[in-house]
């Protein structure tokens, strides 16, 4: 294998990408077919991915992937929660910021260029009751999914509205998943509001493939496999 190869793996791990700006060398080296086909070689044996767009190459772990992707226990150490529910109400959460920012399809997936506290509180509380109000539809949703969706809303709606940093208030769940995003480098505050950066916007369109959206939709909407397709 050639020391170039090595370079760049151990470079992209170091990060989780390099740009052509700022690592040009190392950009370089993945348009020698040689390099790129050995890379090709270590996608399949270690169960990621390299994904290039935009001047920049990120390595992406696989669903599968055991090394380098973040299990529940890593999950709740970045965002300080020690409650196997509280974790799933995070990742709940998580799911419909994203909806709300790249709810679209194809050159609009991204919906909205920032996201207000205030704004996702108001919108993820009137789910939690939609949620609540069609209660027996939700059966199908948490058989397919394993996860309890009445329990994880009326968690959410018995959440206090004050603004201590409290996992038991809606802005201390809101600021876990704001600095869990922040610092994958996925957010950035400007005024007071909540902007997408380069790199999110950058793999909002490999992650969010029509099969993927579709599943968003069907969490978020009740099991509904044909929900997000009219």
């Amino acid at each position: 294998m050639k020391p170039e190869s090595l370079k760049l793996f151990a470079r992209l791990m170091k990060k989780g990408y390099i740009t052509r700006e700022q690592d040009f060398s190392y950009y370089e080296y993945y348009c020698n077919p040689e390099i790129a086909s050995e890379l090709a070689i270590m996608e399949q044996e270690l169960d990621f991915t390299l994904y290039r767009t935009n001047g920049r190459l990120y390595i992406l772990p696989d669903s599968d992937n055991e090394l380098f992707s973040q299990d529940n226990s890593d999950f709740r150490k970045s965002v300080g929660s020690e409650k196997l529910e509280e974790l799933y109400l995070l990742n709940y959460m998580a799911i419909f910021l994203l909806r709300e920012l790249y709810g679209g399809k194809g050159n609009t997936l991204q919906t909205r260029y920032y996201i207000k506290e205030s704004d996702f509180i108001n919108e993820f509380t009137k789910h939690c009751e939609q949620v609540r109000a069609e209660g027996e539809s939700l059966k199908n949703a948490s058989a397919q999914y394993s996860m309890d969706f009445l329990r994880l809303v009326d968690s959410w709606l018995a959440k206090r509205s004050d603004e201590s940093n409290s996992s038991d208030t809606k802005h201390g769940c809101f600021m876990k998943i704001i600095r869990k995003f922040r610092d994958e480098e996925l957010l950035y505050e400007v005024d007071g509001v909540w902007k997408p950066t380069v790199k999110l916007n950058d793999l909002m369109p490999y992650y969010l493939s029509q099969n993927r959206i579709a599943e968003i939709h069907s969490i978020l909407e009740g099991g509904n496999t044909n929900a997000g397709n009219t």
